[in-house]
């Protein structure tokens, strides 16, 4: 793959200098045979989404803990005697659903945000409610495979492969 260089040499309010676009590539199989859908996705909105979700992220639980002296943290800690610690508990059912939850809404308005086109109803109005577009989604039949992937190609966009950085950064 070639890459383009571009020399940046003054930023103009109102281009869209770091708009990134392409598409995902997302396999479907009808009737034995492999079909490569090719669906248009933009970068423009996300990172902003990504930080107001990371804003509301579940946090875990915080447990007290007795730590002994020759365990393994009570050696890395250099404690010389039992003490009690608080400690995130990231093994909480509770809190493990709810950032299952986060990920899945997140994931969800990364896809949304991310498709280069409208969805919309078969009369051509706009569906404009995130989720009716997201029933509209599922009602066609993507895939938890198929979302991820677009998730996926969609998070790209802007973030340099390790391939890519070796192949054009030497």
């Amino acid at each position: 793959m070639s890459i383009k260089k571009e020399r940046i040499t003054k930023l103009v309010r109102g281009q869209n200098v770091f708009k990134s676009t392409g598409l995902s590539e997302i396999k479907v199989t009808r009737n034995g045979e492999i079909v490569c859908l090719e669906i248009p996705i933009r970068s423009t909105g996300v990172s902003e989404l990504i930080d107001a979700f990371r804003g509301k992220a579940p946090k875990p639980p915080i447990i007290n803990k007795l730590i002994e002296p020759d365990s393994e943290l009570g050696k890395e800690l250099k404690i010389t005697k039992k003490n009690a610690i608080k400690i995130f508990d990231y093994t909480n059912e509770a809190y493990l659903k709810e950032k299952e939850q986060h990920d899945s809404q997140l994931g969800l308005a990364i896809a949304l945000q991310g498709l280069d086109f409208e969805i919309t109803n078969e009369d051509g109005s706009v569906i404009t409610e995130q989720d009716e577009k997201i029933k509209v989604m599922k009602e066609m039949g993507m895939s938890g495979e198929q979302f991820s992937q677009l998730v996926s190609d969609i998070t790209n966009l802007t973030k340099w492969s390790i391939e890519e950085r070796t192949n054009f950064l030497g």
